[in-house]
């Protein structure tokens, strides 16, 4: 792998204490040739490299939750099935039961 060149971006994946979810940490050099720092202010031109790193990042999380959400959803999909079938068996023994009595049948 070619050693990344301008990339003067640490990142930092955490955790959100409050909503749960994860939160990208952008941590930069003020020393970088790409941030200037005067009284009040700071100033960071991102190269090419940093925003393709970023990217990257990104795509990561993304491609996660998109699985993370899939597992969910095909969970959901077979907790459902199972209520839908237990619903459908309860209906059709309701079914059998009034058509016993309606009949006399037995």
């Amino acid at each position: 792998m070619k050693k990344p060149e301008n990339i003067f971006v640490s990142l930092q994946l955490r955790k959100d204490q409050t909503s749960g979810g994860l939160l990208l940490d952008i941590h930069f050099s003020k020393e970088a040739p790409n941030v200037s720092v005067d009284q009040e202010t700071v100033s960071w031109c991102p190269t090419i490299e940093e925003l393709d790193f970023i990217g990257e990042v990104f795509e990561l999380i993304a491609k996660g939750k998109r699985a993370e959400s899939q597992v969910r959803s095909a969970t959901n999909a077979v907790t459902s099935r199972q209520v839908d079938e237990g619903t459908l068996l309860d209906r059709m023994m309701d079914k059998k039961d009034r058509r016993t009595v309606a009949t006399g049948d037995r």
